[in-house]
């Protein structure tokens, strides 16, 4: 006999309870919610305490009108308690209640044979039915009989009745073929009364109404459809499928009448849906309605209005879903998904992730519920709104409320779920968020710049008509045919780094002016694009390490990386903030070098250095720096436009924020700096030898008036300033402060609290005053000094100018190459001043385009300092991790041919990251010195003052194409004077001859090992290094000619000698390969290739060099490729005037009659006779490009040339350098 439990009884179950473990029934009032006022919404079942008014919600599989608002029995349930003092509910089948506790007979079945009786008599009275697709008389009630083809979902307004519809078809859903189009009308219940037929009908099952009446209803697209009315003269009764068929061949009115037209029902056409069946086997986010059918397939419940996530489905439920749209979930391009994969384990199937979607048509029938109770786990995080207030459960209700409130499509769902699993899993989940509001806005941020990117529409789904009726149009929330879903990615670091490094490509850019004539000494660097075209971003930090370089990190790992902006003042304040990065480049360079431990065997170190370059455009902060709470910034108004004429004296308080004053401390000074020049992060020691790192920002610091200290409480420690003298900051590792490093950029404005704090200032060794303050992390805090008010909370400054005119420092200037190549031509307030050891005073600041890149080699040094630095690289990112070991850069101007060169000692300070080739950088505090072959010219020297920042990764269109680039073209002969063998002076501008091949002089290809510079022949090196690259070498020394005169011109690298040659790319395969079967192959003007490096004589005997370079290279010799070069006319040569550093002692006595007339002498070698004698100097040409021009644009030149005053053409003749061709770097493992 089991005992009896009330709603009471069930209470006192705090873990929740089953039929089978209480050996119990459950009776209590059963009714259904119909009001407003109550406090469960309406449409909940609830089972009723009558004596107490205690009541718990029901989860039932469909509710008889019979049940509702009478005392029920239930003998099987599951009383569940999801936690301890949260809601609780009741689980049961209608088949499982009854009247009475000894009855024999579920209620339903009671129930279901009391209604066949009006039916029956209905039948033998041979009442006239209709069926849906009939045109009907017009009448004032209507009989019906049909099949339930779909249920809308209980619609309910505040103030108005509730309401919901049922389609009905007139064919058999279940023995119908699958997409059969069939024909539905409309029933619809409207008012609070009629909520209890809510769960009434069962999609499938035949019902027969009786007495209908007919409404017009109006959606909001001003649709009218007329619909069958439910009210309280009609009845409604299940019927058997038998019946039903009865029906139809016998009841049935004619077809032939019908309503006028303005009351015609609206026949609805569909097509016979698909249903699933099985079992619910993993509840993965119950807030969002996301379960796990059958271990495989995902089901959304989440636009399905009837579903409760209060009363969520458990595992080993089993259900029938009807409607259901099945789709296929990918991530972007087959990335890492946050969604699936982590936060809801989903399962992929080899087309994808498997899901069935529910819209507004949707239904889930439960056929089975579990035999427990406590069988509750969920994957994602649970939520229970009651006991859940941790940071986790206000951000998930954040983003449901979000998503309810923008009524998202199931795509938008997806987009905006994986938008939240990837910013919780990368940054809540490692506690790098720990606020909601910053959470909140880097969530907002990324979902509008993602719907931005997709185009997203605005939501139209919520009208009970559209989203209903016209389902079998278009599905509003899943969308027509959308049956493949992809979703943005927002892919880890690990993952974009194993996927790049896949891609990684030798970065060769065929830029003109430079070349390769040191191969062996270049910095190899390989490059990696991430897709510009995907839909997903990449979601990180940026953090500053304690070694002030700059990281992008996330959960799984962390990469170097360099912000790249045309000003540095754009890249100030990003550390510490959340970023969502659109695209990027990802570089390595190979900083490998010989090991010489070993002085019997060479041994190359490996040594790479990886890091991402990213341009500021395309990264989007994503938290905001606004804090409610607390003071976070100040603003001056005029900041951006402040008045370069007049001296800023300092600032003072416009506007305090209302109520926060108190909040400032005001113990100390708050001074505004400006920075005006910054140094690199330096490696320094301590007393003890120890490391620090340390950086110097360089200042104009102001007083701000009106906060701090009051003067009767100002220390003597208070620093007066008014912007005129430069003072320089410290940011160092020792104080903490090195995380500030990026922020201070040249440009940029702060201010700065507690500098006044005893020992800030750094001790003079001199008598002179110092200007040097310390920044520490622990006394001082940092503000940013902004142009605009971007909160409440910004402290509103006052600027104060004096009436002093101010100059602008020319050393303040960044200056194109072009500015400083001509020496006589220098920029106004630039001089060229020299100090004691002959270096120019003034540091200066240039951009340009990095074309040359590449190792120096200094004196051999000793095995432990080589050790200390390769440590110092691999740990601190300091040198390029070999002592003695410099770089040479040269920087071209962006639109022209004219460079600088730059020496670069790099030994205490970072490498210098994003500095390759094709990049636009900016170099601050070069020295200069004049070169020791010209007065003319300068060299730069860079050292641990000189700071790099990098403009541009990548080259434009512009610079690669050299577009305008004005080069006068020259004659030869223009170079001497009409006075015999006297050149003219030169200010070794670059120029450009109209010419062609006379001669080949010399011409040396071989290939070289990069690590002990030897031959490389048929891969073997002759150094026998192992595992060393090598590189391809070329050189030519070639006799041009334009008519006017003979040129000897230089030419190194395998880029300018090749397209000397105009080779095809087969034939440089071909030569290359024949080359490296010989390791070297010379050619001089006599003809013939000449094979230097066979030492076997035997095969020096069968060496046959025209039938070996014919059968390499295609039927042709080396010998034929450069007479073809000869043979193929003229070209343009552009290039600098050699000239020779060192002037001959004249040892003969005709010495003045030589050096009068310029002469050069050389010997004739006769049968070993020696003639002396001397001829006209020649013009050395070094080649820097070399272009192939338009026939008949080079005719008209050359005749406007032809008026030229002292061989110089006018603007005029001056043309723009054609685009460059591309020439692959050729660099290969022995």
């Amino acid at each position: 006999m089991f005992k009896k439990l009330c709603v009471n009884d069930l209470k006192n179950y705090p873990y929740g309870s089953t039929h089978r473990q209480a050996k119990a029934i459950v009776a209590g009032f059963l009714t259904v919610v119909k009001t407003e006022a109550h406090n469960y919404p309406r449409g909940t079942v609830l089972l009723l305490e009558k004596t107490t008014n205690n009541a718990i919600p029901c989860l039932v599989n469909r509710l008889h009108t019979h049940a509702v608002n009478a005392i029920v029995y239930i003998k099987r349930w599951n009383f569940v308690n999801l936690q301890e003092g949260a809601e609780c509910h009741l689980e049961f089948r209608m088949e499982d209640v009854y009247v009475d506790e000894e009855c024999k007979k579920s209620l339903l079945k009671v129930a279901l044979r009391e209604e066949m009786f009006p039916f029956n008599q209905s039948v033998r009275r041979e009442h006239q039915y209709y069926t849906p697709g009939d045109q009907l008389r017009s009448r004032q009630s209507v009989s019906m009989a049909g099949i339930v083809y779909a249920v809308s979902t209980l619609y309910v307004q505040p103030g108005e009745a509730a309401m919901f519809l049922v389609q009905m078809t007139s064919s058999n859903i279940q023995t119908t073929d699958i997409g059969t189009e069939l024909t539905a009308i409309n029933v619809l219940f409207r008012g609070n009364d009629w909520i209890e037929y809510y769960r009434y009908f069962q999609i499938g099952g035949a019902f027969a109404f009786q007495n209908l009446g007919v409404e017009t209803i109006h959606s909001t697209d001003r649709h009218e459809f007329h619909v069958l009315r439910f009210d309280t003269s009609t009845n409604v009764q299940p019927i058997a499928y038998t019946q039903y068929q009865h029906i139809c061949n016998n009841l049935t009115g004619s077809r032939n009448s019908g309503l006028s037209s303005k009351q015609q029902l609206t026949l609805i056409h569909v097509h016979k849906h698909k249903t699933y069946t099985g079992t619910i086997t993993r509840i993965i986010d119950s807030m969002f309605g996301i379960y796990e059918l059958d271990h495989k397939i995902i089901v959304s419940l989440f636009h399905l209005f009837s579903y409760a996530a209060d009363m969520p489905y458990r595992v080993d439920t089993q259900v029938r879903l009807h409607h259901f749209h099945a789709v296929i979930v990918n991530p972007e391009d087959g990335e890492t998904s946050y969604l699936l994969q982590h936060v809801w384990q989903a399962n992929k199937a080899d087309e994808g992730y498997l899901a069935l979607a529910a819209c507004m048509q949707s239904h889930v029938e439960v056929l089975k519920f579990p035999k427990n109770h406590n069988v509750f786990e969920e994957t994602a995080r649970p939520f229970f709104l009651a006991h859940n207030t941790d940071l986790g459960s206000q951000i998930k209700l954040s983003v449901y409320t979000d998503i309810i409130r923008r009524k998202s499509t199931f795509q938008q769902l997806l987009r905006q779920l994986e938008i939240y699993a990837a910013l919780t899993v990368k940054f809540v989940d490692t506690q790098i968020v720990k606020g909601f509001d910053g959470f909140q806005h880097a969530y907002n941020t990324v979902r509008d710049q993602v719907f931005a990117a997709t185009q997203t529409p605005v939501m139209r789904a919520g009208d009970m008509i559209n989203d209903f009726v016209l389902h079998d149009t278009v599905c509003l929330l899943v969308g027509k045919g959308n049956f493949h879903i992809v979703i943005d990615a927002y892919p880890s670091l690990d993952k974009i780094q194993a996927n790049l490094k896949t891609k990684l490509e030798d970065h060769n850019l065929d830029l003109a002016g430079g070349n390769t004539m040191f191969e062996t000494e270049h910095v190899l660097t390989q490059k990696a694009d991430y897709d510009q075209t995907a839909d997903y971003y990449i979601l990180g930090m940026l953090q500053v390490a304690r070694d002030g370089r700059l990281y992008l990190v996330d959960n799984t790992s962390r990469v170097l990386l360099v912000l790249a902006a045309p000003s540095s003042s754009g890249i100030s304040a990003r550390a510490g903030e959340i970023c969502m990065v659109q695209r990027l480049h990802m570089f390595t360079e190979d900083l490998a070098f010989v090991d010489n431990l070993d002085p019997e065997w060479i041994k190359r170190k490996d040594l790479r250095l990886t890091y991402f370059v990213c341009q500021e455009s395309d990264l989007l902060l994503l938290l905001d720096s606004d804090n409610a709470n607390d003071i976070t910034a100040f603003y001056l108004s005029d900041l951006e436009h402040a008045p370069l004429t007049r001296k800023l004296d300092k600032l003072s308080v416009a506007r305090l924020p209302a109520g926060d004053s108190n909040c400032l401390p005001i113990e100390h000074q708050y001074l505004a700096v400006h920075v005006v020049n910054r140094f690199p992060v330096e490696v320094c020691f301590t007393a003890n030898g120890s490391i620090y790192l340390e950086c110097r920002v360089i200042v104009k610091m102001y007083e701000i008036s009106g906060l701090g200290p009051t003067t009767a409480s100002s220390s003597a420690d208070d620093i007066a300033t008014d912007g005129s003298k430069n003072y320089a900051l410290v940011l160092t590792s020792l104080k903490n402060s090195l995380q500030w490093q990026l922020d201070f950029q040249v440009g940029s404005y702060w201010v700065i609290y507690g500098l006044d704090t005893p020992d800030t200032f750094i001790k003079s060794t001199t008598n002179t005053p110092s200007f040097a303050l310390t920044v520490d992390a622990d006394k001082h805090t940092i503000y940013p000094l902004l142009s605009s008010a971007y909160s409440a909370n910004t402290i509103q400054l006052t600027p104060h100018y004096s009436q002093d005119k101010i100059e602008q420092d020319p050393q303040s200037l960044i200056y194109n190459v072009s500015q400083l190549t001509n020496i006589r031509q220098l920029p106004p307030g630039i001089t060229t001043a020299r100090t004691q050891q002959h270096f120019c005073e003034q540091l200066l600041h240039v951009q340009g385009v990095v074309i040359i890149k590449r190792f120096m080699e200094g004196f051999p040094s000793h095995n432990i300092l080589d050790k200390h630095a390769y440590k110092l690289h691999n740990q601190l990112g300091i040198s390029t991790g070999k002592t003695n070991r410099k770089l040479f850069i040269q920087l071209r101007q962006p639109d022209s041919l004219q460079v600088i060169s730059i020496y670069m000692d790099v030994h205490k300070i970072h490498y210098p990251m994003g500095l390759v080739i094709g990049a636009t950088v900016t170099f601050r505090n070069l020295i200069r010195k004049n070169k020791l072959t010209s007065k003319e010219e300068f060299f730069f020297l860079a050292n641990s003052a000189t700071c790099i920042h990098v403009n541009n990764p990548v080259p434009s269109s512009d610079v690669v194409s050299m577009v305008p680039a004005l080069i006068h073209t020259r004659l030869i002969s223009s170079f001497l004077d009409t006075v015999i063998g006297r050149q003219k002076d030169s200010d070794r501008q670059i120029f450009r001859l109209f010419c062609y091949i006379h001669s080949i002089i010399n011409l040396a290809l071989k290939w070289e090992c990069r690590d002990c510079g030897s031959i490389v022949r048929n891969g073997d090196c002759y150094g026998m290094c192992q595992g060393a690259s090598r590189v391809f070498s070329v050189h030519a020394f070639v006799l041009v000619s334009d008519g006017t005169g003979n040129a000897t011109a230089g030419i190194d690298g395998e880029r300018l000698v090749f397209r000397l040659l105009q080779l095809s790319s087969n034939q440089i395969e071909a030569l290359k390969n024949l080359v490296l079967n010989y390791g070297q192959l010379t050619y001089g003007g006599w003809g013939g290739g000449k094979v230097t490096t066979m030492d076997d004589e035997e095969e020096k005997t069968r060496y046959d060099p025209e039938n070996e370079q014919r059968s390499a290279m295609h039927g042709y010799t080396l010998e034929d490729l450069c007479n073809n070069a000869k043979r193929a006319g003229q070209f343009y040569l552009y290039g600098q005037e050699q000239t020779s550093g060192k002037k001959r002692a004249s040892d003969e006595p005709d010495g003045d009659l030589i050096k009068e007339f310029q002469l050069r002498r050389f010997k004739i070698s006769d049968n070993g006779s020696l003639l002396k004698t001397a001829e006209l100097s020649k013009l050395r040409v070094k080649v820097i490009e070399i272009t192939f021009p338009d026939t008949r644009t080079t005719v008209y030149e050359m005749l406007d040339s032809l008026d030229q005053n002292d061989g110089i053409p006018p603007e005029s003749a001056s043309a723009s350098l054609p685009t460059s061709i591309e020439v692959a770097d050729f660099d290969y493992t022995v």
